[in-house]
């Protein structure tokens, strides 16, 4: 009988231990949980964010947005060859990506961003520093799937970029690439870092207008060396690109197509 009652104990002091280990491990697995979760609504990507939201427009037209922005401004800074970089103008209560005079540079979003119109989810996503970041998802009113898209600090996730210099501090060329082919902003820089070209791409065609830039800026300003038209959309295969306007180093028009040609070419694209 003692035999049994020692081998029991032996049982259950070898196994108390283990089972006290474990419990700690949960504890802490549901503590790290909680601290994870806390610290998600106030930071993303080691950044720490304010809550804020937008409200406009009446009855079933109604637009909300929630979204977070950098709790300070300066912790870091947009990539200098994205342009879409959305901030929050607090004075007019507007996110937009276009720069408003008199209010300042603006917030920088930064973290989780929603879109409601009338209580209705039309498009999620997160941004980093003013820049797109991570997936991107669009709905219509019945919240379906319309669009998905990922993004890696301001360009689609799987573009390419090139550098001058092996480590990568000098950008030459942002290549934007969405489901293996080009598709959205091209840009190409100078080795000064002064933007070279820029344009856009629709499935693997250029459209619209395509802008080449000297690589000096003495005004303090981008210089034009010339602008060029391609078609609205990839579906025009039949349009002849043409240039519109031709600078020299001086801002001087050196060539400029005539208007009366540019209106009759894009009414006949029309």
């Amino acid at each position: 009988m003692s035999s049994l009652k020692k081998q029991k104990d032996d049982y259950v002091a070898g196994i108390m231990p283990d089972l006290g280990l474990k419990v700690k491990q949960l504890k802490k697995q549901k503590a790290d949980r909680k601290s994870k979760n806390k610290l998600s609504k106030t930071e993303y990507e080691g950044l720490s964010m304010v809550k804020a939201y937008t409200k406009f427009g009446s009855g079933d037209r109604t637009i909300v947005e929630e979204f977070y922005v950098l709790r300070d401004n300066d912790a870091t800074k947009p990539l200098p060859y994205v342009r879409d970089i959305v901030r929050y103008y607090q004075r007019s209560g507007r996110v937009t990506s276009s720069i408003i005079r008199n209010e300042g540079d603006g917030l920088l979003l930064h973290g989780p961003y929603k879109r409601y119109q009338n209580g209705d989810l039309l498009e999620e996503g997160y941004y980093y520093a003013g820049m797109k970041d991570g997936r991107w998802e669009k709905y219509d009113a019945n919240f379906m799937l319309l669009d998905k898209s990922y993004w890696h600090q301001g360009v689609p996730s799987g573009s390419r970029l090139s550098y001058y210099d092996s480590t990568h501090q000098k950008i030459k060329e942002v290549i934007p690439v969405e489901y293996g082919k080009l598709n959205g902003t091209y840009m190409a820089f100078h080795e000064n870092g002064l933007v070279a070209e820029e344009g856009k791409y629709d499935n693997g065609v250029k459209i619209g207008r395509w802008t080449e830039f000297y690589p000096i800026n003495p005004s303090g300003r981008r210089m034009r060396r010339k602008l060029t038209q391609y078609p609205a959309n990839q579906w025009d295969s039949e349009f002849d690109p043409y240039v519109i306007t031709e600078w020299d180093q001086k801002g001087k028009v050196t060539y400029q197509r005539s208007k009366e040609k540019v209106v009759e070419e894009e009414e006949a694209e029309n």
